[in-house]
């Protein structure tokens, strides 16, 4: 006897699942923009289908700001405020040299943790936002991307004995270039739905074989 149509459905649906699960991408890339007064500022982006993770690292006794897409100061910008554990981030369009523009009137950014490693004077913020927010002002990213120019900033004037955590001219030495290049990466979320897939694609098929 032939399988069911609900059987053969069943089985179709499976296969999907089993497509989407096999079809998910995530790519992720670390740089250290090169500041000539050699204070470590690192930008690490995690890209999947939908979301984006940003981890800023800067120092802990300045403002620091990473610019995307660009050699130089102009368009998307996250920009951090603030010292110590106490920061604040807001996305901001660059518009040139010397004119740091003035944060967007939508933010589309959440902040999930901020850790301040007062050994090293550094603090980490890790910031998600969507893929596309549908905000002209803001840069599109996907897991197709390869990579990425990136520039990096912070107050060169400051010093933890002289701390400012507002923005400001960042001197010729506060300021710097890199690029960030995205790998792929192991998706285990969607490891775990593909064998979910198969296992589901494989009962489906045992009972058509029962029914028949």
């Amino acid at each position: 006897m032939a399988p069911s149509r609900s059987c053969i459905a069943a089985t179709l649906c499976a296969l999907v699942a089993f497509a989407s699960a096999a079809s998910a991408t995530t790519v992720e890339g670390t740089v250290q923009p090169a500041i000539p007064s050699g204070q470590f500022i690192s930008l690490s982006m995690t890209i999947d289908d939908a979301k984006t993770t940003f981890e800023l690292t800067g120092p802990d006794f300045s403002w620091f700001a990473l610019g995307f897409d660009t050699e130089t100061m102009f368009g998307y910008a996250l920009i951090v405020e603030g010292t110590d554990g106490n920061r604040t981030v807001v996305e901001q369009n660059l518009l040139g040299i010397g004119n740091p523009g003035s944060p967007q009137p939508s933010q589309d950014i959440s902040i999930i943790s901020t850790v301040h490693d007062a050994a090293n004077d550094l603090t980490t913020i890790v910031i998600e936002r969507p893929n596309n927010t549908g905000d002209a002002d803001d840069a599109v990213f996907s897991p197709s991307m390869t990579e990425l120019e990136i520039i990096g900033a912070y107050d060169s004037f400051s010093s933890p004995s002289s701390p400012n955590g507002f923005l400001s001219f960042h001197g010729s030495q506060g300021r710097g270039f890199g690029t960030i290049t995205f790998a792929v990466v192991p998706e285990p979320a969607s490891m775990s739905h593909a064998v979910l897939a198969i296992a589901l694609m494989l009962m489906g098929t045992k009972r058509c074989r029962d029914r028949g």
